[in-house]
């Protein structure tokens, strides 16, 4: 240890020594492992003290409007974290919807369309649909689909569609216009769509013999998504079939959500209020059947999450489970798909 002198003003020499706090001197070896689990600790104070990162998923410019202008909300109404109802009167906002049989919802709109009140005892009875239509992979969604419904029993639909069939027997022809199409033609109907000599748009439902199918190929770009196949049912041996079924069926579709592409709708009548409870129970069958088998194969959820029956011009709307009046394993027919 080095001493310095140094000299007073009184010429007395004085030795300055230099001393180490004890604080700063080392009483272990350097690369001495330190106490166990104090690098723990130290970690994970260090974790505690950071924010949690949440990770935000991408969302197009595009998409955030349309978000920005529903406020995100989704139409879809959610019940799981809501209570059954306690009392006779309650407000459904915040509790659960009733759940209805069908013949006790009948029953209801029976009573409010009596002639004492709205006077309409042949009202049509609608069924409203809602449907997830998400698939299984991410962002990705099923087509609007439509279709027509040969109910078991028959009733004013009240629907009008305009159709026209191709044939190449001119018997068939006859018998068509008889039953009701809006027009019959053989395989002349290509020279004449691709000459402009006829509208092809005029006609909501192409209906054709499957042998004939592939010279109507050069009008498929006209025809587009509602070219008659064998797969959505337009198509067949027997066309007089077919066109029974649409000129005596309910047609349906999807109406999906313009912001919400995973949610959407169907409304279709099923029958009259003057119809028995039978027949109205087995039209209504015959509706969720069909609308199930449209079910793509890989989709794991649900299509149908909710399902009311409705009868205009009453606004009342009575939820019921539809459960055991789908299959349990249905084979999926493909629909015919809009666009």
């Amino acid at each position: 240890m080095a001493s310095l002198a140094a000299v007073c003003s009184t010429g007395v020499a004085r030795t300055q020594v230099l001393r180490w706090a004890a604080t700063s001197l080392h009483t272990s070896a350097a690369l001495e492992a330190a106490r166990k689990g104090t690098r723990a600790k130290a970690e994970a104070k260090k974790k505690a003290s950071k924010k949690e990162e949440v990770k935000r998923e991408f969302i197009p410019l595009k998409k955030r409007l349309e978000l920005k202008q529903t406020g995100g909300a989704s139409p879809r109404r959610f019940e799981d974290h809501l209570k059954n109802p306690s009392d006779d009167v309650w407000v459904t906002t915040f509790y659960k919807w009733k759940v209805y049989t069908v013949e006790e919802a009948l029953a209801m709109h029976r009573e409010t369309h009596h002639a004492t009140q709205a006077d309409l005892p042949d009202a049509h009875v609608y069924v409203c649909i809602e449907l997830d239509m998400a698939a299984d992979k991410k962002n990705r969604f099923i087509d609007d689909f439509y279709n027509v419904i040969r109910m078991p029993h028959d009733f004013n639909t009240g629907q009008e569609r305009s159709i026209l069939v191709i044939s190449s027997n001119e018997e068939v022809h006859e018998q068509a216009l008889q039953m009701g199409a809006t027009h019959a033609a053989g395989l002349e109907v290509v020279k004449q769509a691709q000459a402009g000599d006829i509208n092809l748009w005029e006609y909501d439902h192409y209906i054709a013999e499957t042998e004939i199918l592939p010279e109507l190929v050069a009008i498929r770009g006209l025809i587009k998504k509602r070219f008659p196949t064998v797969r959505n049912g337009t198509a067949g041996n027997d066309v007089l079939a077919i066109l029974e079924r649409f000129t005596k069926g309910v047609e349906y579709n999807t109406s999906k959500d313009k912001y919400h592409h995973d949610y959407a709708t169907i409304r279709v009548p099923f029958g009259q209020l003057s119809m028995s409870n039978d027949q109205l129970e087995e039209n209504l069958s015959a509706v969720l059947k069909e609308v199930e088998r449209q079910k793509p194969p890989r989709k794991s959820s649900n299509l149908i999450t909710m399902v009311m029956i409705v009868s205009p011009p009453s606004r009342e709307q009575f939820k019921f489970d539809p459960t055991p009046y789908l299959l349990q394993s249905v084979m999926p027919i493909k629909a015919a798909v809009t666009g």
